[in-house]
């Protein structure tokens, strides 16, 4: 990723003081961003999107005093998190097919699935099984302590997963 970074840096001789910045406020930007999106996944994009910026303008930003640099830097993160979230409450997601309705559900298919849903990542495993169990999005919410909005996009992630891998297998 930091070779990305540093193929867009407008200025080549910033390419050792760049590598100090990412290293040194990675971090930061990931939590912060973290802290909103409640998403590791999307918290990186953020971070992508941060550092991204930062070496496109590299030569504008200035790197002086190292905690303007970390308000400057956290400042970002946080706008980039919250544009990602309104985004996400403004796009419809894409839907993903239904099964054909000549399908019958077998107990292979259920054993499959069941099998597939345990192999998932936690973050992903435990909506479904609440989903499957009967729970409404807001009661997945508040028992594993997420937002709504944290809870749709993994249960639109996850069967999303799900539906590639059934698929993969045919």
């Amino acid at each position: 990723m930091l070779a990305m970074y540093l193929a867009v840096l407008d200025d080549r001789s910033s390419e050792e003081q760049f590598i100090d910045v990412y290293n040194t406020y990675k971090r930061l930007v990931y939590h912060t961003a973290y802290k909103i999106m409640g998403d590791s996944y999307l918290a990186e994009d953020v971070l992508q999107e941060v550092f991204l910026y930062v070496a496109k303008n590299f030569s504008k930003i200035h790197r002086e005093n190292c905690h303007e640099l970390a308000a400057y830097l956290v400042s970002c993160s946080r706008s980039r998190a919250y544009d990602m979230l309104r985004k996400q409450r403004e796009e419809p997601l894409e839907e993903i097919p239904d099964a054909p309705d000549d399908a019958a559900v077998s107990t292979d298919n259920i054993e499959r699935l069941i099998e597939l849903i345990g192999q998932m990542k936690p973050m992903y495993r435990d909506p479904l099984r609440l989903l499957a169990m009967g729970y409404t999005n807001r009661k997945i919410a508040e028992s594993l302590g997420l937002t709504d909005e944290v809870v749709r996009m993994r249960l639109f992630r996850g069967r999303k997963l799900l539906w590639k891998e059934l698929n993969s297998h045919e």
